[in-house]
């Protein structure tokens, strides 16, 4: 039975991603922050689950060693940080933000990578954005942490794809959740819209004209770590619904 850890795992995609796998027979691995509801989530799905705060290298350090010996890793942790103009952004937002969703990535697959190598064969998928594509003025810590994202799965997928070990990034698009709703509600603050009015603006930019499902984040994820994406490596998959 192949393993799997997933990071930030306790709701949203990292859940589904979680009970995806699971029903397709694999053994997961689930982590989130302590204190939140990852453990009744992890119980729900039959996977196990190890806590972990993705700001402390130490606690990653704990959970590449407590994962054991994965076949996948799926980096999805991540934290959208404030809305605000560059230059009455925080340092502290930013370092937290670069912390999160970039150095924590790097930190863990280099954690768990010698296990990969030495078996032959591994799947890293890094959770980036659609975001990473373009420019989204009032949101610099996070459009800058997913283009470097996009970067370490280039770089990394060349360094080891020799040892059997593939690297993906999925770009989802605005997913339905509770993540996209807090998005929302800072963009429509911070533009002086209404909620609807916001939520019609991000929505117009998609081709489908409706929000992404987790699931659907799911599929691609289980693409990516089955047989049949063997030769696919390096890439950046959107998952956007046709994102203009």
């Amino acid at each position: 039975m192949r393993r799997a850890l997933v990071t930030a795992a306790a709701s949203g995609i990292g859940l589904a991603v979680v009970r995806a796998l699971r029903e397709a027979g694999w053994a997961v691995v689930l982590s989130d922050l302590p204190g939140s509801e990852g453990a009744a989530r992890a119980a729900e799905c039959g996977a196990d689950w190890v806590p972990c705060d993705l700001r402390d290298p130490v606690q990653i350090a704990a959970l590449g060693d407590a994962a054991g010996d994965v076949f996948l890793l799926v980096n999805n942790g991540g934290i959208a940080g404030p809305t605000l103009n560059v230059t009455d952004m925080p340092p502290e937002d930013w370092a937290e933000v670069m912390a999160v969703n970039l150095t924590a990535p790097f930190l863990l697959s280099r954690a768990i990578l010698p296990r990969m190598a030495a078996r032959g064969e591994g799947v890293i998928v890094n959770m980036a954005s659609v975001a990473a594509r373009i420019g989204h003025p009032g949101r610099s810590p996070y459009v800058t942490s997913k283009w470097g994202l996009l970067g370490f799965t280039a770089t990394l997928a060349r360094e080891v794809g020799a040892q059997g070990i593939r690297v993906n990034a999925i770009l989802p698009g605005s997913v339905r959740g509770e993540r996209i709703a807090r998005v929302l509600s800072a963009y429509a603050e911070a533009n002086a819209l209404a909620p609807e009015e916001a939520e019609a603006r991000y929505l117009s930019r998609q081709a489908t004209g409706r929000f992404v499902e987790p699931e659907e984040i799911a599929g691609t994820v289980l693409f990516l770590a089955s047989d049949a994406a063997r030769s696919i490596t390096g890439q950046f998959i959107g998952v956007d619904g046709g994102f203009q």
